[in-house]
């Protein structure tokens, strides 16, 4: 029980960090522009 206990603890600090990482990174500052990226990318030929 006490390493389940362990790998709990670690996957949620794990995902904390990441997601913190990502955050400062400037992944999450305008969640609407990714609807329209599509829009705007050029067509390779």
């Amino acid at each position: 029980m006490f390493e389940t206990l362990v790998f709990t603890l670690a996957a949620g600090c794990s995902g904390l960090l990441i997601c913190l990482y990502f955050w400062k990174k400037g992944q999450f500052e305008d969640c609407e522009d990714i609807k329209y990226q599509m829009f705007r990318d050029d067509e390779c030929d």
